[in-house]
């Protein structure tokens, strides 16, 4: 049986609560269907534009995460958990440069949180920037050494540095701090399997190599021109109509308090208008999942 989106959260259940749970279960399209309409309604919710954008991303949709992460860092300009996506989004996308930049952004506004600066990490691994990578975390672990996702990266940072028994110690500590942890284990794994052949120095050298070259993250070919200006006009003509339809509905409300008296006018000027640019924005079909 086909499973149906859910478009709505259960009776007395937080939106943001329905959401989580389910991204836990890996169902990041429904995700999507569910918080669609409510950041439609109420763009201001910036930790819904957070999940959005990591439902996009686990549905493989790099511009469609890149937008929602934006659109959160837009309502919360000194937010550090709105770069972190916006990072995050940059990475998958292939623009290092960028993905970098917003990661050390997030560690300066939040510098005590080992979470930032595991994805500043990640960023660099992914450029192939593997030195700065092992400076970083090597820093970064030693002020907070309880977090285990910043073992496990450390531990591949090292093992691409070349460092194969400082990269197993290293996830060995993660695996202290949490035995369950499933990225520490598949480090371990990946780190046997490249040793495999390993039988000298030179040879260490190359499967170091070989792993970094697996972790980097290579730029997604850049749309042709039209599609591309086609996809941007599409996204304002989204934006417009919800600013829009909020402009409706905000006159309504004004109009049913008495505070403002209301011509009909308005009223059809807003909805024609809003119902004009959510038409432009179907036809012109962004290359979205």
């Amino acid at each position: 049986m086909t499973q149906q989106p859910l478009l709505d959260p259960p009776a007395g259940r937080p939106i943001l609560d329905e959401a989580d749970d389910l991204l836990a279960r890996g169902r990041a399209g429904d995700v999507v269907d569910l918080l669609a309409p409510h950041v439609g309604r109420r763009p201001e919710d910036v930790p819904a534009w957070h999940r959005m954008s990591r439902a996009r991303l686990e549905l493989g949709d790099a511009r469609g995460a890149m937008h929602a992460a934006w659109a959160a860092w837009q309502q919360d300009p000194d937010g550090a958990e709105s770069l972190y996506w916006i990072s995050r989004a940059c990475t998958a996308a292939g623009d290092h440069a960028e993905a970098i930049e917003t990661a050390a952004t997030a560690c300066r506004q939040d510098p005590g949180n080992p979470r930032l600066h595991n994805r500043l990490g990640e960023a660099q691994l992914a450029d192939g920037r593997v030195g700065d990578a092992v400076a970083g975390l090597q820093v970064a672990v030693e002020l907070a050494g309880y977090d285990a996702d910043l073992h496990v990266t450390y531990a591949l940072a090292l093992f691409a540095a070349g460092r194969p028994l400082t990269a197993r110690e290293a996830a060995g500590r993660a695996l202290t701090l949490d035995p369950q942890h499933a990225g520490a284990r598949s480090a371990i794994g990946r780190f046997e399997r490249a040793m495999k052949d390993v039988v000298d120095a030179p040879s260490l050298a190359l499967a170091a190599d070989e792993f970094a070259e697996r972790m980097r993250v290579r730029p997604a070919p850049a749309p042709v021109g039209s599609q591309k200006a086609r996809d941007a006009f599409a996204y304002v003509m989204r934006v417009s109509f919800v600013w829009f339809f909020s402009a409706f509905l905000g006159v309504g409300a004004l109009d049913i308090t008495g505070l403002v008296a209301v011509p009909d006018g308005l009223y059809l000027t807003l909805l024609c208008t809003a119902g004009v640019f959510a038409l432009v924005a179907r036809l012109a079909r962004p290359r979205l999942p």
